[in-house]
């Protein structure tokens, strides 16, 4: 009885695995807002302020990374969650985790420069 029980109680958290996987819509929500809080940090460690001229450049390096990610951000759906990676030097590197309908992605750090590199490859044919 009790390894029905559990096989029951495994079952039930696959489907429900399934059925929250979050879509690239998420993904790339994700890593914009933690693409937007280190230009946020970069430009209040450089002392830039809060002028028109900053809030300029902040929204051009924002457009340029959401840009990137609507042409480069491949998802890889695995039923139970899916990751989303950009191809670099030939090989998929990965960007974020979907489980249970949240996204778990890299720190800033490490997003900004996997799609710094993105973007300076050229798009693949």
């Amino acid at each position: 009885m009790k390894k029905l029980l559990t096989l029951i109680i495994i079952l039930l958290i696959a489907v429900l695995m399934t059925q929250t996987v979050p879509e690239k819509k998420a993904h790339k929500e994700a890593m914009m807002k933690a693409i937007k809080e280190y230009v946020d940090e970069k430009a209040e460690e450089k002392g830039f302020g809060n002028n028109v001229l900053t809030k300029i450049g902040k929204a051009v390096i924002n457009k340029g990374i959401e840009v990137a990610l609507n042409t480069k951000l491949k998802v890889h759906n695995y039923y139970l969650l899916n990751t989303t990676s950009v191809r670099l030097d030939g090989k998929d590197q990965l960007l974020s985790v979907g489980v249970l309908g949240q996204v778990i992605t890299f720190d800033k750090d490490m997003l900004k420069e996997r799609l710094e590199k993105a973007e300076e490859i050229e798009p693949e044919e």
